[in-house]
């Protein structure tokens, strides 16, 4: 799945490219807003300087 998400957490962009449990468009804004919360409580506690938190989530299952 792709989602693109503005600066607020607003979810501007999804596409999914799996066949198996799609899900419907109230359960990807809660997806969206989720990945927007992640995203920025690790850039908040990252140990690195210059870090921008997480930007990318890949797996084979999820």
């Amino acid at each position: 799945s792709l989602y693109i998400i503005n600066k607020s957490g607003g979810l501007i962009y999804y596409k999914d490219y799996g066949s198996a449990g799609r899900m419907d468009t109230n359960d990807s804004l809660r997806v969206a807003s989720l990945w927007h919360s992640m995203h920025a409580i690790s850039h908040q506690l990252s140990p690195v300087s210059g870090c921008l938190g997480i930007e990318l989530l890949q797996a084979d299952i999820f």
